[in-house]
């Protein structure tokens, strides 16, 4: 099953102030790291986990945890 998740490309009005510089680098990231995966979140985090899976690095996963509902 594929999800396709909508992201919003277009950078905040551009105003004056250095968070609005920090912002707008941001957000061109964002826009080029989604365009790099074909605007596909589900291959980004493929991706990411094998990535992660291959560092040989502890992480966590929280699928695995208990799935017991809180009381």
């Amino acid at each position: 099953m594929r999800i396709c998740v909508e992201m919003t490309l277009t950078p905040p009005p551009a105003e004056t102030g250095v968070a609005d510089e920090v912002l707008r680098e941001v957000w061109h990231i964002k826009a080029e790291l989604s365009a790099s995966y074909g605007h596909d979140i589900a291959r980004l985090f493929a991706e990411t986990r094998e990535h992660q899976r291959k560092s040989g690095r502890p992480s966590v996963n929280l699928e695995k945890q208990n799935k017991e509902p809180a009381a």
